[in-house]
């Protein structure tokens, strides 16, 4: 062998042996990654850091905590999708899953990086730092990111908790721009009548029945709430729910806004003010021109109520007409249909005849005018001197005349319109059951609901 040859050997021998470890051979410390640098010469290798406690949460991260890594251990970048600074968080344990584990610092890590960052000056790079960009982040910086961002996650859901409960399931701007759905819920023909109200209510000095005010739920949903109940009478458990309100919390707003609307819409605008006969003339639709000279149609209604009084109360209130405990009231109508008219209620067995001489019509009623009823109101006798009276012909001798029938016909062509009347009242359901906590409320509530029915559209279509 010459002095050439031998030179090569003893060259490549040498320079094989100074090669270190990781130059020949380098594979992933991570269990079940099966990365080497033989396989795969594209993955960068990172040794584990000097710091301890950065090097524990290394370890913990890659779940080998009794592990002792030297300075041949490495991690496969495969492990680092967020650079080295962040640490290892990519594993085949959490591949795919929408939350790869990050783990918590302690309170005492968290002071450690706090003082870290502040040693290493946490002040936002200004222009000195311009030249350093492409240097990434400290590991102590990422964490503090983390903690941060944790903490904002957790505010996140806090208030989100906070802002499901105080949302309600059910408010006037899911159904203002659908008129029928409008009238279905309030009684009302659209959302600018409802609109209306709350300007009105708005400008009103609202006294809330339970001496607390509702502040939670905007002036117009408490608005809704309360024409529900009318319109719909639903249950206390059934507004409240739709409302996200306890049942108290409706039954304030309901006594205190319906008593707003009869201090604004009957008191204000209703109260002892029947139309003359002159103004009705104004307004007088065909029916009723055979009868010029009317001011009112007078007719009575009932509302049932709960029985639980008294014997003495019940039967001051049975009617033998609808067969159980009601209240009365006396309602009287324009001929153009319009309710002009409504007394306080009265026990129902209480007569026509009483409540018309005891609800204060009779003093409002002037010489020339005309009383249109049914032939149920005999009320002649007490009528006003120069106040007519007419009703139905009753039948005398077995037979009407030629000139009775007619009579009748005109006064049930004429009288029909006002029965229709009272029974867009009726389409308030509250009025067909009075439960018995709203009872000392039953006036207030009869004359809401008359004011309201006269907030919907003309029954004739001559009057609108």
């Amino acid at each position: 062998m010459g002095m050439a040859s031998a030179y090569v050997i003893v060259a490549e021998y040498v320079t094989s042996v100074s090669k270190p470890n990781w130059a020949r051979m380098v594979q992933c410390c991570v269990p079940s990654c099966n990365n080497r640098n033989d396989i795969n010469k594209t993955i960068s290798y990172y040794r584990f850091p000097l710091d301890e406690n950065e090097k524990r949460r290394w370890l913990k991260l890659i779940r080998r905590k009794d592990f002792t890594p030297n300075y041949n251990s490495r991690v496969c970048g495969w492990h680092f999708p967020h650079g080295k600074a962040a640490g290892p968080t990519r594993f085949a344990w959490n591949e795919g899953k929408a939350f790869p584990h990050i783990s918590q610092p302690t309170k005492r890590q968290k002071k450690m990086l706090l003082a870290t960052v502040e040693d290493e000056g946490g002040a936002e790079p200004g222009p000195s730092h311009l030249g350093t960009a492409q240097k990434t982040p400290s590991s102590s910086s990422v964490l503090v990111l983390e903690i941060e961002n944790e903490m904002l996650r957790k505010e996140n859901d806090k208030l989100k908790k906070e802002l499901e409960k105080q949302k309600q399931t059910f408010s006037f701007s899911q159904i203002s721009s659908h008129p029928d759905i409008v009238n279905y819920y309030t009684g009302l023909p659209d959302a600018a009548t409802v609109l209306f109200l709350e300007t009105l209510l708005s400008k009103f000095d609202l006294q809330y029945h339970f001496d607390w005010n509702v502040q939670k739920m905007p002036l117009i949903d408490q608005l809704l709430l309360t024409l529900m109940k009318l319109r719909l009478n639903c249950g206390l458990v059934d507004l409240s729910v739709r409302f996200n309100c306890c049942q108290a919390t409706v039954t304030n707003i309901f006594i205190t806004i319906s008593s707003a609307l009869y201090d604004i819409l009957y008191v204000g605008m209703m109260e002892n003010k029947i139309p003359s006969r002159f103004k009705n003339q104004t307004s007088l639709p065909h029916c009723f021109q055979p009868f010029p000279n009317c001011r009112i149609v007078l007719d009575c209604t009932e509302v049932a109520v709960s029985n639980t009084e008294s014997l003495d109360t019940q039967s001051h209130l049975y009617s033998h007409y609808k067969g159980g405990t009601t209240l009365k009231a006396l309602i009287g109508v324009a001929p153009n249909g319009f309710i002009t008219f409504a007394s306080d209620l009265y026990g129902g067995s209480t007569s026509d005849k009483a409540i018309t001489a005891d609800c204060g019509v009779l003093q409002q009623l002037e010489a020339g005018d005309m009383v249109m009823a049914d032939k149920g109101f005999t009320i002649r006798d007490i009528l006003p001197a120069g106040v007519s009276l007419n009703i139905p012909t009753f039948l005398v001798n077995g037979q009407f005349t030629m000139e009775e029938i007619n009579h009748n016909r005109l006064i049930a062509s004429a009288r029909v319109h006002v029965e229709r009347s009272i029974q867009r009242l009726k389409t308030f359901h509250i009025l067909s059951y009075i439960p018995y906590q709203y009872k000392k409320h039953a006036n207030k509530i009869l004359k809401v609901c008359v004011s309201l029915t006269n907030l919907q559209t003309p029954i004739l279509r001559e009057i609108a």
